[in-house]
């Protein structure tokens, strides 16, 4: 699934793929994680809520190789 993956992203990052169901198990899982710096989050870009068009241009391409963050 990663090579999948790299292939639909044209990225050499490493991607892990991450699911997970809305259940308390799970969600201490990911508070775990976060305590201990190992839970990570890719940031692509950051935009200005004056250019939430470009923002989203860049979500529909499918260039974004992490999360899009657009600030007020």
């Amino acid at each position: 699934m990663t090579s999948a993956l790299k292939k639909l992203t044209c990225s050499k990052k490493r991607l892990v793929p991450f699911m997970v169901a809305p259940k308390g198990q799970n969600l201490d899982y990911l508070v775990q994680l976060a305590k201990e710096w190992k839970l990570k989050t890719v940031i692509d870009s950051k935009h200005p809520l004056s250019k939430a068009e470009d923002a989203w241009a860049k979500i529909t391409d499918g260039h974004a190789t992490g999360k899009i963050i657009v600030e007020s």
